[in-house]
């Protein structure tokens, strides 16, 4: 890929579009062109932030893990994605890992040459305080949303599960008047049963409904505060 290529390219990302000619002239000065397979773990969380990477081509994920050790997949990315430029101005441990869906080309600048950058070309440094702010606005504004849903589904989930509690209760008390009417009541007896299974089916259904909940809550967590 040669060098007019590359600022081709640099022109459609984000974060270097408003850049310059001469700007994207020395970006693309130090790219380095790298190609991983598919399901390749490009970095691990709590790694070292060496280098920034442009999605040249392919599909990326961001996955995070969770207090049980599982990655969960938070977001996936395509071409023109940028991901790992905070940690190589923060030097902060990489707080996500990214891993290739298919095979994905990259352009990858190395912190060192990155920041030397940043001193000789300040516009650069300007347009990624610019898109900085950008993305904290947008993530304010999407973690506001999702804290609205996350307390609604907490109500849907409280209101479940009262009603299970309550369906149990009567099915008990239905069961005991059954036994003590006898014979008469063996069709009451099998309702009765009928509405124990569906309240533990509530009951079940809003553990579940709780478990996707906790799991959005640590995604937003984690979202937030994602290098």
């Amino acid at each position: 890929m040669s060098n007019v290529d590359k600022i081709q390219f640099l022109r459609q990302v984000d974060l270097f579009r408003s850049l310059s000619e001469k700007a994207l002239f020395e970006l693309a000065a130090i790219t380095i062109e790298q190609t991983q397979p598919p399901k390749t773990v490009v970095f691990k969380e709590g790694d070292k932030g060496d280098a920034l990477y442009i999605v040249k081509n392919g599909k990326i994920n961001i996955l995070k893990r969770n207090s049980a050790g599982i990655d969960s997949v938070l977001v996936s990315l395509g071409k023109g994605a940028v991901v790992g430029d905070m940690a190589i101005i923060d030097e902060q441990p990489r707080s996500a890992t990214i891993a290739t869906v298919q095979e994905t080309e990259f352009l990858v600048m190395t912190k060192d040459d990155f920041r030397n950058l940043l001193g000789t070309v300040p516009e650069i440094s300007f347009q990624i305080l610019k898109l900085t702010t950008e993305r904290l606005r947008a993530t304010n504004a999407h973690l506001k949303e999702l804290e609205v849903s996350t307390n609604q589904m907490e109500d849907v989930i409280r209101v479940i599960t009262n009603i299970a509690r309550k369906s149990n209760l009567l099915s008990l008390n239905a069961s005991i008047e059954a036994a003590r009417v006898g014979e008469a009541g063996k069709a009451f007896s099998v309702v009765a049963a009928e509405m124990k299974r569906l309240a533990e089916d509530s009951a079940q259904e809003a553990s579940k409904i709780d478990s996707l909940l906790q799991t959005l809550q640590s995604k937003t967590k984690a979202i937030a505060n994602m290098k």
